[in-house]
């Protein structure tokens, strides 16, 4: 009887509070360490961050021209880090304020939502809060000035508020919402072009739950045309005068005679033969050193072409780039990330889970539609890539998967509630450890 009253003080300090205070504290501290490091390694950084050329395309806004505002990739960005920009006169730092100001933002957008959630305590609302906020700023992308998290701000909201209009698998909005999504959706496709990929896959997953009839909607319709439109206003002068487009497309000079597909594919070719670590990236220089040494190598034309020939190659890629995102799903949403897998439960076996599932349909629609959101488009992305998967391509979806995973555990018993917080902070402890012992940062 002793050994049972034992077992069970045990499990109730597992699942209790009293743990789960002294785990939080623990998360925050080293969650607080890594964010402030990382913005003196990233924010503070004097040269360059990955992909930190927008620097350069800075205009003065007291002195505003057509090729200025239309010829520019990345027009929204451009503006708001020009504007940013007539008072700093520091385009590198310009360009990650703007990055922080809209994260931040979004946090606030979010935090008001979460807030909401009625049937959590004060300090569950603090702790949601907190993983929320620590699974964006993990990220780093708002320490860095590009434009990848304006593109997120522009397209968050909208697949947000087309999720919470779902009804009786139907999508519902009004004529000003959808007109709303569709220009957010050509802001953020002008900001990102990678955009128009998510945005593709979003209504897939749509498609996949719900069928048909909520993909060719009137709604749909109207965001469709409404997103051209706008499209075509941000980019009328190209249009007008050169029957362009101009997009934020990041490309490999042509004189080199190279291409991303091919450093991606040798890339790989080298990781999967060995010849170098997997987080070893392949320079444009080192292609053009590779064709003069193999001057008759027959390079793959694209990623069909791959899939033709080297089939074994690209599956193991393919695999290596999957594992590698749900590793880092896990990492930064913690226990959030396989507990939202739970909406497809649907047993006698796991009645509590089953009778969450069953009274909320709407919220398991949405669940559903999300989780598979999250699955094809790393899929997807990795089809695409024939690379080293990088987890910012995701971070949209990761946003409004950790949403709605909040959402979600909302439901469960209190009992259950504490166990999913208490193994996530030990989860981030022990992860961030790992991590700060490994780098030589403890």
């Amino acid at each position: 009887m002793n050994m049972i009253n034992k077992l069970k003080k045990g499990l109730d300090f597992v699942f209790g509070k009293n743990l789960s205070i002294l785990l939080f504290f623990g998360f925050l501290v080293i969650n607080l360490y890594y964010f402030v490091s990382r913005f003196f390694l990233f924010f503070l950084n004097k040269g360059n961050n990955a992909d930190e050329y927008y620097q350069y395309n800075l205009y003065t806004v007291t002195s505003f021209s057509v090729k200025n505002i239309f010829y520019t990739p990345s027009q929204p960005f451009i503006f708001l880090s020009s504007c940013v920009d007539y008072f700093l006169r520091k385009p590198i730092i310009s360009t990650r304020i703007v990055s922080l100001i809209v994260c931040i933002g979004l946090i606030l957008f979010f935090i008001k939502k979460i807030k909401a959630i009625q049937s959590d305590s004060s300090i569950e609302r603090v702790y949601k809060i907190t993983l929320f906020i620590c699974a964006i700023f993990i990220t780093n992308q708002m320490y860095h000035g590009t434009s990848d998290f304006l593109s997120f701000v522009f397209l968050v909201p909208p697949f947000l508020i087309i999720l919470d209009s779902i009804s009786f698998k139907k999508i519902n909005l009004s004529n000003f919402l959808s007109i709303l999504i569709g220009i957010l959706f050509a802001f953020s496709i002008a900001t990102r072009p990678t955009a128009i990929i998510l945005i593709g896959l979003f209504y897939c997953s749509i498609f996949l739950i719900l069928g048909f009839k909520s993909i060719f909607c009137k709604e749909n319709f109207i965001i469709l045309l409404t997103g051209m439109f706008f499209l075509f206003l941000i980019n009328f002068i190209p249009i007008i005068q050169e029957q362009n487009i101009i997009l934020d497309v990041k490309e490999v000079p042509k004189e080199t005679g190279v291409n991303w597909f091919q450093r991606n594919y040798l890339m790989a070719k080298f990781w999967d033969s060995n010849q170098i670590p997997n987080t070893q990236w392949v320079s444009t220089n080192e292609v053009i050193e590779f064709k003069k040494q193999n001057p008759n190598y027959d390079f793959p034309k694209n990623q069909i072409d791959l899939l033709l020939k080297e089939p074994g190659l690209y599956f193991r890629q393919m695999m290596r780039m999957f594992v590698k995102a749900m590793y880092t799903s896990y990492r930064f949403m913690y226990l959030l990330f396989p507990i939202l897998l739970l909406s497809f439960v649907n047993t006698k076996k796991l009645k509590t889970i089953s009778d969450i599932n069953r009274n909320d349909t709407n919220g398991v629609i949405k669940n559903k539609i999300i989780i598979l959101f999250h699955f094809i488009s790393i899929i997807a992305f990795s089809f695409i890539a024939v690379k080293l998967f990088e987890f910012r391509w995701v971070i949209p979806i990761m946003i409004l998967y950790t949403y709605y995973a909040i959402h979600y555990i909302s439901r469960f018993p209190e009992k259950a509630r504490f166990l999913i917080y208490n193994f996530s902070f030990l989860s981030g402890i022990i992860l961030f450890v790992l991590f700060f012992l490994k780098n030589g940062l403890l």
